[in-house]
């Protein structure tokens, strides 16, 4: 791989899934700390499933085993034991609206109490 001034995720990620140890080493440490703060969202929320979207899912046999290494040493046994940590199928703008929409309902307790009610 060349390296200079047009290095994208993209051209990482393929340089990683090829064999490159450099892009290798740099998207486990990537994977290191979504997996510090997907472990801390698992030990708050208890979630049966966590599905990760992004460019970065093109690395994901280097990205997800860093993530699910994390989850499983920080995260509480019960939790993680039956997690499943997922890509999305659906790489687009409008699903990130939609996660918004849950995160903003979620910080303004309007998800909680809904699901209280039930």
């Amino acid at each position: 791989m060349s390296y200079d001034q047009s290095l994208t995720i993209e051209a990482i990620c393929q340089a990683a899934e090829q064999g490159d140890e450099l892009a290798r080493q740099v998207l486990v440490k990537v994977g290191n700390h979504l997996g510090k703060a997907i472990a801390m969202t698992v030990n708050l929320f208890n979630p049966q499933l966590v599905v990760i979207a992004g460019k970065i899912t093109a690395a994901k046999s280097v990205v997800f085993p860093a993530i699910e290494r994390c989850v499983e040493n920080q995260s509480l046994p019960s939790f993680h034991q039956k997690l499943a940590i997922v890509s999305a199928d659906l790489q687009t703008q409008p699903t990130m609206a939609a996660f918004a929409l849950v995160k903003r309902a979620m910080l303004n307790g309007e998800l909680l109490q809904q699901l209280l009610e039930e």
